[in-house]
C-alpha cells in the first residue's frame, strides 16, 4: 500500500496490520482461498484514505471513519452500524443494502452513489460500565444532517425516523423508500424521484420539492409547513391531515392580482421597446392549465415552475424563455421556437414538440446559447422532426419518446436513456 493510503494511522504496526486485513478481505470478496472478511469494529480510522477499495461486506461496527476518503469504494452490504462517517467523502460509492443503523453522516459527501436498499433506521451501541449497559451516545437515530446526497440512488431505502435535516438530495432517487417519521426539515429535494415513497408523519418543514415526482407518495400526517411544492407532480399522492400551512403551491394569476391579458400585453410592449417600456412577463408558479397561448411572442418570458398541463403553445415564440421545472405534461409546442430556452427538469411527458426549434440561439450574432433540456422528463413525448442541434440533454428521460426525423447533431446526451426504436430510421447523428 502506498504512503498515505491508510491516512495518519498510529501506531505504525497497526497500519501494517490494516494492510493485511484489507488484502485478506479482497481475497474474501473474490471468493478465493485464504480470504477473510474484514472485521474493523470500533477501530479509529478517522481520515483514512481508501478510494476505490473493495470493502463489500466488511464490518465497521462502531468504527470512526470521520473525514475518511472512500470515493468510489465498494461497501455493498457492509456493516456500518453506529459508525461515525461525519465529513466522509463517499462520492460514487456503492453502499447498496449496507447497514447504517445509528450511524452519523453529518456533512458527508455521498453524491451519485448507489444506496439502494440502505438501512438508515435507528440503532444504538452500548458499552458496559460497572456491570450496567450504557448507551454510547444520547440518540439512537441515524443522522445525516447537511449531508450531500445529490444524484444518489436510494430506491427502497429504510429511513424510518432518520434525521436528514438540511440534507442536499437534489435529483436523488428515493422511489419506494420508507422515511416515515423522519426529520427532513430544510432538506433540498428538488428534482427528486419520490414516487411511491413513504413520508407519513415526517417532518418536512421548509423542504424544497420543486420539480419533484411525488406521484403515489404517502404524505399522511406529514409536516409540510413552508414547503415549496411548485412544479411537483402530486398525482395520487396521499396528503390526508398533512400540515400545508405556508406551503408554496401553484396559484392562479388572479390570486396574484393580475390577469393574463395584461401580463402578455405588457410583455409585448417590453419586447417591442427593447425593455424600455412595459414589463417582462413573469408567470413563475402560475396555473396555466389548458391555456391557449398559440402564436404568442413569449421570448424571454419566465414560466418557470408553472402548471402548463394541456396548454397549447403551438407556434409560440419562446426564444430564451425560462420554462424550467414546469409541469408541461401533455402540452403542445408544435412548431414553437424554443431556441436558447431553459427546460431543465421540466415535465414533458406526452407533450407534443413536433417540428419545434430547439437549436442554439445566436447572441449578438456570434455566441451560441443552447437550449437546455437537461434532466427534462420527456417520456412518451412526440418530437418528430424537432431541431435539437447542440441541445443540452444530459440526464434527460426519453423513454418512449418519438424522435423520428429529429436533428440531434452535437446534442449532449450523456447519461440519457435514448430508445433507438423510438427514434426511427431518420434520426440524425448524435455526438
Amino acid at each position: 500500500m502506498a504512503d498515505g493510503e491508510t491516512g495518519s494511522l498510529r501506531p505504525a504496526p497497526y497500519a501494517q496490520l490494516l494492510v493485511e486485513i484489507l488484502r485478506a478481505h479482497a481475497e474474501f470478496a473474490a471468493n478465493r482461498t485464504g480470504g477473510v472478511r474484514a472485521s474493523l469494529k470500533f477501530r479509529d480510522l478517522a481520515g483514512i484514505k481508501l478510494p476505490g477499495r473493495m470493502l463489500a461486506g466488511a464490518d465497521f461496527t462502531g468504527a470512526s471513519l470521520r473525514g475518511a476518503d472512500l470515493t468510489g469504494a465498494d461497501l455493498t452490504e457492509a456493516i456500518l452500524f453506529g459508525a461515525d462517517l461525519r465529513e466522509a467523502l463517499i462520492d460514487g460509492g456503492k453502499l447498496a443494502r449496507a447497514d447504517l443503523r445509528g450511524a452519523r453522516l453529518g456533512g458527508a459527501r455521498i453524491r451519485k452513489a448507489d444506496l439502494r436498499g440502505i438501512d438508515l433506521r435507528e440503532g444504538a451501541l452500548f458499552s458496559q460500565a460497572s456491570g450496567d449497559l450504557v448507551a454510547a451516545r444520547e440518540t439512537s437515530e441515524t443522522t445525516a444532517i447537511a449531508a450531500q446526497l445529490m444524484g444518489s440512488r436510494l430506491n427502497g431505502a429504510k429511513g424510518k425516523r432518520a434525521n436528514l435535516g438540511r440534507a442536499d438530495l437534489r435529483d436523488a432517487d428515493l422511489s419506494g423508500s420508507n422515511f416515515s417519521g423522519a426529520d427532513l426539515a430544510g432538506a433540498d429535494l428538488t428534482g427528486c424521484n419520490l414516487a411511491g415513497a413513504n413520508f407519513a408523519a415526517a417532518n418536512m418543514q421548509g423542504v424544497q420539492f420543486e420539480a419533484a415526482n411525488l406521484q403515489r407518495a404517502n404524505l399522511v400526517d406529514a409536516n409540510l409547513t413552508d414547503a415549496s411544492l411548485l412544479g411537483a407532480l402530486l398525482d395520487d399522492a396521499r396528503i390526508e391531515r398533512a400540515n400545508l400551512s405556508g406551503a408554496v403551491r401553484t396559484r392562479s394569476i388572479e390570486e396574484l392580482g393580475r390577469d393574463v391579458a395584461t401580463v402578455l400585453r405588457q410583455h409585448r410592449l417590453w419586447i417591442d421597446s427593447d425593455g424600455r417600456r412595459g414589463a417582462r412577463a413573469d408567470l413563475t408558479g402560475v396555473d396555466l392549465r389548458q391555456a391557449d397561448l398559440r402564436g404568442l411572442n413569449l421570448s424571454a418570458a419566465v414560466l418557470a415552475l408553472a402548471d402548463l398541463r394541456g396548454a397549447d403553445l403551438s407556434g409560440a415564440m419562446l426564444i430564451m424563455a425560462d420554462i424550467g421545472a414546469a409541469d408541461a405534461r401533455g402540452a403542445r409546442f408544435v412548431a414553437a421556437d424554443l431556441r436558447g430556452a431553459s427546460l431543465e427538469r421540466t415535465a414533458l411527458h406526452e407533450a407534443d414538440l413536433s417540428r419545434a426549434q430547439m437549436g442554439p440561439m445566436l447572441i449578438r450574432g456570434a455566441h451560441e446559447w443552447p437550449t437546455n433540456l437537461s434532466r427534462a422528463r420527456m417520456g412518451g413525448a412526440r418530437m418528430v422532426e424537432a431541431v435539437l442541434l447542440r441541445a443540452r440533454m444530459s440526464r434527460a428521460e426519453l423513454e418512449g419518446a418519438d424522435l423520428t426525423g429529429a436533428l440531434l447533431d452535437g446534442a449532449d446526451l450523456s447519461d440519457t436513456c435514448l430508445d433507438p426504436a423510438a427514434a426511427g430510421p431518420q434520426i440524425a447523428a448524435v455526438t
